[in-house]
């Protein structure tokens, strides 16, 4: 059953502007349909109305705010099982609070030469080390819940309906009756070497939701991917180190076959002398994620 078609009770206001629209996202991925709807009409009313302009554009010294999303607080990721201490110093082991708002956030913007099932399928593949062959040095997944069910709704358009907001890391949350709308992730990542930093392998959630949303005047099908992980992760030396990161993707279907792909993501690196917020930084952060798009048409084009 299509949940866009079935809302019974009137969906609140869709949230105005890039950095409304992606908290919003972030804070309810596990929200009833038309709630969560309501954060896809917001990202695709920014789209329309400026975010058009950044698709398919890189970084540079001279555009890095046109990137820029606003902070994410602590309500925003209330949800989510992150250790509410970090270790920021490795060497003298030193823990401290954990500052959702010292993550600086980026958005990207990409039209893929997929179809979303296509691209949605790529991705929730176990061995992304094979696809995204830069990124990542090992992954290995863990299916929570059903891979077979979620990829079969995508066949079908008949999704589970999410009438109230879940709480999936609750003790007792029985998955079963959302399988066709969400799909529930572990991984364990092993990164390249990015910038000044050599992480190793850390454990870090990823997780799926997907249906058909009311968009305009239209309905589209579309998916979105909310990623985090829970603990710092520190390099071997002590000197550099993730303290913090959280992403929300959208991939919406585009005519032609093509998937309109938006995501926002929010990182606290420490290392090199470097802030979170330094442009260097963030225009790194916006170029890697639109090298993933670009890697992604060339999968859907070619394989791997």
């Amino acid at each position: 059953m299509i949940f866009a078609l079935i809302a019974c009770s009137p969906p609140p206001p869709a949230p105005e502007g890039l950095d409304a629209a992606s908290s919003y996202l972030v804070r309810e991925f596990y929200s009833d349909d038309a709630t969560f709807q309501a954060g896809v009409q917001g990202f695709m009313q920014w789209f329309d109305d400026e975010g058009h302009e950044l698709v398919g554009e890189s970084a540079t010294t001279d555009n890095t705010e046109a990137f820029t999303v606003g902070d994410l607080s602590n309500d925003d990721v209330a949800a989510l099982p992150l250790d509410d201490e970090l270790l920021v110093d490795p060497d003298s082991d030193t823990w401290e609070a954990r500052d959702v708002g010292a993550a600086a956030g980026v958005v990207s913007l990409a039209e893929m030469n997929c179809s979303w099932t296509e691209s949605e399928e790529w991705l929730m593949r176990a061995d992304q080390d094979t696809i995204f062959t830069d990124d990542w040095e090992g992954y290995e997944r863990t299916y929570v819940t059903s891979r077979e069910a979620y990829e079969g709704a995508s066949s079908s358009g008949e999704y589970d309906a999410i009438e109230e907001a879940l709480l999936p890391f609750e003790d007792g949350f029985d998955a079963a009756p959302y399988e066709r709308t969400l799909l529930l992730t572990e991984n364990l990542v092993d990164p390249s070497p990015v910038l000044f930093a050599d992480l190793p392998a850390y454990q870090m959630n990823l997780d799926f939701r997907h249906g058909a949303y009311e968009i305009g005047d239209e309905v589209f099908s579309a998916f979105a991917i909310l990623t985090w992980h829970a603990a710092a992760v520190w390099g071997d030396a002590g000197d550099n180190g993730l303290l913090q990161t959280y992403s929300v993707e959208i991939n919406v279907e585009r005519s032609g076959g093509k998937t309109l792909r938006m995501l926002a993501v929010w990182a606290q690196p420490v290392g090199a002398g470097l802030e979170p917020d330094d442009a260097f930084v963030l225009n790194y952060a916006v170029n890697k994620s639109l090298s993933s798009s670009e890697r992604m048409s060339e999968v859907c084009e070619n394989g791997i």
